[in-house]
């Protein structure tokens, strides 16, 4: 896994000829660039959501994290923006929301993905492994709700996935929000799961483009999941240093 969703993607090519449906074909079909525009959010009434950033995701030796340094230098940028988003927005009323992956050692959807985020049952009590506590930038603080995912064959979607029903929808209503910036891990899986979760509800939904990691063995996808939520869901597209806090 590597960090870099490509806000302006380059080369929009919708395949002239008919017929042709291939794996290839569908990789050439890259959408128009993004629009990224400056915005600017009430702090009291926003939540920032912060996605999976978790070590067994962003960390060389991660179960599904980056192979090489680099990547890892790349997604640990991406968290500095994050936390830099959080810094400023949180001592003006800015509210955060973690999402994490929590499985225990037969969590269904290990059948897909293989064991990560796991969490071991010592004398009946929960020890999260490495893998599964959040990247050191990102710790959550002590008043910062974590919604818990898991049990589920995918435990992607954080509004459907977490161990007590509804508990992220009842949690954004609860914080009396009207707006989520919705950053982290990953852009096609579960980020695209939260984004389209949030504007599905009603919410002013803002995602920061170098807030989000992507996988670099699809390269195509981080631009459909731009577009798919800018052109069915109205979604803001914009970066972490145009965020202002009004």
């Amino acid at each position: 896994m590597v960090a870099g969703v490509v806000a302006g993607v380059s080369g929009y090519n919708a395949g002239e000829a008919a017929g042709k449906t291939s794996l290839e074909e569908l990789k050439s079909r890259i959408p128009p660039p993004a629009k990224i525009e400056e915005v600017s959010v009430d702090p009291t009434k926003t939540a920032l959501i912060i996605v999976d950033m978790q070590n067994d995701f962003c960390c060389v030796g991660g179960k599904l994290g980056p192979t090489e340094k680099a990547g890892e230098e790349a997604i640990r940028a991406i968290s500095l923006r994050i936390k830099s988003l959080k810094d400023t927005g949180k001592p003006k009323g800015m509210k955060i929301v973690y999402t994490q992956d929590y499985h225990y050692p037969d969590d269904p959807e290990f059948k897909i993905w293989g064991p990560h985020c796991v969490v071991e049952k010592v004398n009946g009590v929960d020890r999260p492994t490495w893998g599964q506590l959040e990247v050191s930038e990102l710790t959550p603080d002590a008043d910062d709700p974590v919604i818990r995912k898991g049990g589920k064959t995918v435990s992607y979607d954080a509004f459907f996935a977490s161990y007590k029903p509804n508990e992220l929808e009842e949690t954004l209503k609860g914080l009396g929000v009207d707006t989520c910036i919705v950053t982290g891990t990953v852009s096609n899986i579960c980020v695209y799961c939260a984004v389209v979760g949030c504007a599905q509800r009603g919410y002013r939904t803002i995602v920061p483009v170098d807030g989000i990691v992507s996988l670099p063995f699809w390269p195509w996808t981080p631009a459909w999941s731009l577009f798919q939520w800018t052109t069915l869901y109205k979604v803001i597209l914009t970066e972490t240093g145009k965020i202002r806090f009004g």
